[in-house]
């Protein structure tokens, strides 16, 4: 089981990796949810039910984040916003084991809440933040994939912000 899990976290992290380097909004949002389905599995495999409830929270939130043009989603933002993140939230705490379960719910709310954001340049930049959270949580429940996954997906994202986000900024210099 734990070398599916493996398997399962390495290519979770390959659609991961490819989520932040994706131009479009919609291409990192399919990605993202292509991810968090293959990190699903693997933590049901290794019995990391903290990290399968937050993994199934963020995906129902980033499925919300992918229609938040449509009209009433939009009318009401703010409030789904707010009642996803006390989805996450609760959906944390209610498969809480110790301090380190603390440690994937904010991951989750730092990359649920950049898929809400329209400028690409600060959804990188925000989801940046959940690394190091999602890194420990990996780390001490065995996801040791998943731990390589994040610290790729850290260099993935900055390659990403290096790409687009400066090539902006020099190109406006001009």
């Amino acid at each position: 089981m734990k070398t599916i899990a493996l398997i399962l976290g390495l290519l979770a992290t390959a659609f991961y990796l490819l989520c932040y380097q994706q131009k479009k909004r919609s291409g990192i949002i399919l990605m993202n949810i292509i991810s968090r389905l293959l990190y699903i599995t693997q933590y049901f495999l290794l019995g990391a039910f903290e990290g399968v409830a937050l993994e199934i929270a963020g995906a129902l939130a980033v499925v919300l984040a992918e229609r938040k043009k449509t009209e009433f989603v939009k009318k009401h933002m703010v409030w789904f916003i707010i009642a996803i993140d006390i989805v996450i939230i609760a959906a944390g705490l209610s498969v809480y084991k110790n301090f380190y379960s603390i440690l994937p719910i904010i991951g989750v709310l730092c990359h649920t809440s950049a898929m809400w954001i329209d400028d690409e340049k600060l959804i990188r930049r925000v989801s940046l933040c959940g690394n190091p959270f999602w890194f420990i949580y990996n780390f001490v429940c065995g996801a040791y994939g998943s731990c390589v996954g994040e610290v790729l997906s850290a260099i993935s994202i900055v390659t990403a912000m290096w790409r687009y986000d400066r090539k902006k900024v020099t190109e406006t210099e001009k």
